[in-house]
């Protein structure tokens, strides 16, 4: 009995989900993702920031409309029940090989980011296979453990951010803003491009972590989210208007790294400087969880495809295929750059938006629904141990 209470998978509080939303949404997006989108809207990327918040928010509610309708299963589940059970072992199978790709792309752009940034002499290999080690055994505790990480992360992200807004408030120039809306709300409309792929289509992950959440919790849900993506979408938007404030425009789009190169330039009466490696650390951490949620659902996803008792002998093969999958996935930073932009949001928002839009809308013209525990793979080990 004590093995089924304590389960691998566990439980989580609506807030846990809440921050691990906001963590996954930070990630690696905070540092790549503005550039992107300044390269579009230019000085008007901070407009473009604002308007993907409403957005964003409504993408999350048709994932709670399907949780709603099936309270306890993941989306490999529910998809069976919707569409039947072929047609949607196939709908998992294209999450499954989704949530590999994004593995494999989190992997390497922090790889990218240390080896050109800190190690550069070190192999790309060392760099992704060290990293992914820490991933497998985050993967292999299970989401109660994800979840009291987020915890700890969620507040030094915002401690972070605070001190980088504060030391670069000397540097900030207005008139790098001007002028505004000068082409229009259309060019910041266009600006959401690159935002709508990466992160938030990405954070169709939620599925597969909903029915976790503790039952009395559920009721928090809505608010819980609203706020992780109004924090995430506060925190991006002054992050761009930093971003364009002390780089301009013309820098900004020059650096793949821009953020980072702006928090170089913190230099308080030679007493604060060299804060950039305080942000580093931080944005790995945010790094790491997004890449571990990311891994952790590829796990699920493929341990229920499988109709597997538990997930966990999945976990170290398939950390040892997303490594040379990160190496192979792109040659260099232009090629990163034309997949991201032309390939990877269209794609990301046929699978975050689309398809779990067609699957509410089948959902709802079929009235299916099931309070059935979709008991996930660990869950099935630990009753049949008990």
């Amino acid at each position: 009995m004590k093995d089924m209470q304590s389960g691998v998978n566990g439980k989580i509080g609506a807030g846990q989900l809440g921050k691990l939303l906001y963590l996954f949404s930070l990630g690696s997006a905070a540092l790549i993702v503005p550039t992107a989108v300044v390269q579009i809207a230019r000085q008007d990327s901070w407009l473009s920031m604002l308007l993907i918040i409403p957005l964003h928010y409504f993408i999350i509610l048709i994932y709670l409309a399907l949780a709603n309708r099936f309270p306890n299963l993941s989306l490999a589940q529910y998809s069976q029940h919707i569409l039947g059970t072929w047609l949607g072992k196939v709908v998992t199978a294209t999450y499954i090989f989704y949530f590999s790709m994004l593995c494999a792309l989190v992997l390497r752009n922090m790889s990218d980011f240390i080896g050109k940034s800190v190690f550069p002499q070190t192999p790309e290999w060392f760099l992704s296979g060290t990293f992914m080690l820490v991933i497998v055994y985050g993967a292999y505790l299970g989401i109660e453990t994800i979840g009291r990480t987020g915890d700890i992360l969620f507040g030094w992200t915002l401690i972070v951010v605070f001190i980088i807004s504060v030391a670069l408030f000397n540097q900030m120039y207005g008139g790098h803003f001007l002028p505004v809306m000068g082409e229009g709300i259309l060019q910041a409309m266009k600006g959401m491009y690159p935002v709508l792929g990466f992160p938030v289509a990405e954070c169709v992950f939620l599925t597969v972590l909903l029915p976790l959440v503790q039952t009395e919790e559920r009721s928090k849900l809505y608010a819980k989210l609203a706020a992780a993506v109004a924090v995430n979408g506060g925190i991006s938007t002054v992050n761009v208007v930093m971003l364009i404030a002390v780089l301009g425009v013309s820098e900004t789009v020059r650096s793949p790294y821009a953020v980072y190169e702006m928090v170089k330039a913190i230099n308080i009466e030679d007493i604060l400087v060299r804060v950039e490696i305080l942000f580093a650390v931080v944005w790995i951490g945010t790094v790491f969880m997004k890449l571990l949620l990311s891994f952790y659902t590829v796990t699920v996803l493929l341990g229920q495809f499988l109709h597997l008792r538990t997930y966990r002998p999945l976990v170290v093969p398939l950390g040892l295929f997303i490594v040379p999958l990160s190496i192979m996935v792109y040659r260099n930073s232009v090629q990163s750059t034309i997949f991201a932009m032309d390939i990877w949001t269209i794609y990301s928002v046929g699978q975050g938006v689309i398809m779990p839009l067609v699957l509410l809308l089948i959902a709802w013209a079929r009235g299916a629904r099931s309070e059935e525990r979709g008991a996930f793979p660990s869950e099935v080990a630990n009753r049949t141990r008990s």
